[in-house]
């Protein structure tokens, strides 16, 4: 009986765990989506049709990434690879120029998340510091 509910709680807390994890890349795919619109200046309609593909493409990268995350040099491969296919579908929604510029933008913002997330990583840790000297030190 132990072992039986021990197993439901741990399977509880992986699908917990996972949920999580899609929200977080949802919000993160739905964000990125909106900043490479707003950095294209697309239409109204033109965002209309450039949505679907984008999560379509982002969906494709995550599933590559995945896969391949054991062999950097086949994962480039795989993720150049992707875009190609990928531009050619933005071409006819966003024209020739913008539609290079997306990776542009998604490598942008992917920067801009790392130094969020790297500058939040630091003040965490520095909060923790402060909190075992016994608080911010004064002069």
């Amino acid at each position: 009986m132990k072992k039986l509910l021990y197993t439901v709680c741990i399977l509880l807390l992986t699908a917990s765990a996972s949920f999580a994890q899609d929200d977080d890349g949802d919000k993160i795919s739905g964000r990125m989506t909106e900043y490479i619109q707003r950095r294209l200046g697309l239409s109204k309609a033109e965002a209309e049709r450039f949505q679907p593909v984008f999560f379509n493409y982002y969906n494709d990268l995550k599933r590559t990434t995945r896969e391949n995350k054991d062999d950097k040099l086949v994962l480039q491969q795989k993720v150049t690879e992707l875009r190609v296919r990928y531009r050619d579908q933005f071409k006819p929604i966003v024209g020739d120029k913008r539609s290079n510029d997306v990776f542009a933008y998604e490598r942008d913002f992917v920067d801009e998340v790392k130094k969020i997330r790297m500058e939040r990583m630091q003040n965490r840790n520095h909060n923790l510091s402060d909190k075992r000297l016994g608080g911010p030190l004064q002069e």
